[in-house]
């Protein structure tokens, strides 16, 4: 990957640019599948599940709750339903933490589970060793460094993961600051306590519209996930019945959109609530799973979630079209053994048997 400072704010990716587009590469259409897979699913009895923020890897059930007075993470066991402890105590002390970002991937770090997560009032990237804190009963962290913004507009990043031995992949939203829309982008980050050292956006300009029942800034906020290997970033857009992949091995994004449904141009007109297309992405080697909701977004307080997945795959075709029995509002792909969960606004945890999941 180029390594080369940032002097402004976006380093835009310019691939097969169409001047009409704002997206940094031309949309293509695809086709999605008529025939529409009924999913069974089983529902995980916990007690423990406190928030949609939740992980899972074998049989550790970990739930975060962002706003929480005490602990960050709660850990328990989905084979006795039992609690194995709480960690990563809220509050201003030393070893305590203003707030942290919900765990993204978990990971083996030799015998040891393992997995980072940020502290955006500190800036700073912690690996929280699972196994270790449960063993010892208290805190097993790594301060791996401090990250700066990738600009001065006081933005954080909204997720982290690791992609190689001193390398990390962070994420900023869209933001209004003063009269300037700045851009949703992914960055890249080598080392501790720098700056990032590049930066892609699947758009080339913001559309200001503050005529719009829903904020200009987040037109193309988006969910996503990184592919096992760390090669690929799937992008599953929030307001747009598109997907975009970003291959970082060769900065190239690839943008698809299901066709018949709006371009970006439904921003550019005076609008009502807009349809809420991708609530979140999870993916494998082989697939992408995003849920959709495809209602506009004001329903979304009476449906409580949505009841379908798309399956994409990594050269951006529709697959398959799944219908869940219960709303979903946030997804999760164990890969120790290839389990896709659901959270349901009931704190239910739901086991979802989708293809070979």
């Amino acid at each position: 990957m180029q390594k080369t400072p940032i002097i402004l704010f976006i380093l835009f990716v310019l691939t097969s640019c169409s001047s009409e587009s704002v997206f940094t590469a031309e949309v293509k259409d695809i086709v999605q599948p008529e025939e529409v897979v009924e999913v069974s699913v089983d529902k995980i009895e916990t007690d423990h599940l406190y928030s949609q923020f939740f992980a899972v890897y074998d049989t550790l059930l970990i739930s975060c709750l962002p706003n929480s007075s005490e602990y960050f993470f709660h850990v328990s066991d989905l084979t006795n339903n039992q609690s194995v402890g709480s960690f990563m105590h809220y509050g201003e002390g030393p070893d305590e933490y203003f707030g942290l970002a919900p765990i993204k991937r978990i990971e083996r770090k030799g015998n040891d589970l393992v997995s980072i997560t940020y502290e955006p009032n500190k800036r700073q990237l912690i690996e929280w060793n699972i196994t270790q804190s449960i063993e010892n009963g208290r805190d097993s962290i790594l301060r791996i460094g401090h990250y700066k913004n990738p600009n001065d507009a006081g933005i954080t990043y909204a997720k982290l993961y690791r992609i190689g031995k001193s390398e990390y992949l962070g994420r900023t939203t869209g933001k209004r600051v003063g009269e300037n829309l700045l851009l949703p982008a992914y960055w890249i980050l080598d080392g501790p306590n720098i700056e990032p050292v590049q930066g892609i956006s699947i758009v080339k300009e913001m559309i200001p519209n503050t005529h719009s029942k829903e904020p200009d800034f987040s037109f193309f906020n988006s969910c996503s996930d990184l592919s096992p290997d760390n090669t690929k970033i799937v992008d599953a857009m929030n307001w747009l019945e598109q997907i975009n992949i970003i291959h970082l091995q060769n900065d190239s994004v690839a943008s698809y959109r299901i066709a018949g449904s709006p371009d970006e141009g439904i921003f550019r007109t005076k609008t009502g609530p807009v349809i809420l297309q991708y609530e979140d992405v999870v993916c494998d080697t082989n697939a992408i799973y995003a849920l959709y909701f495809g209602e506009p977004s004001d329903m979304f307080k009476d449906l409580h979630g949505s009841y379908w997945i798309h399956e994409f795959d990594w050269n951006g075709n529709f697959k398959a079209k799944y219908h869940l029995p219960v709303p979903i509002m946030r997804l999760w792909l164990d890969h120790s053994n290839n389990t896709l969960y659901g959270y349901n606004i009931e704190d239910a945890l739901y086991k979802l048997n989708i293809g070979s999941h």
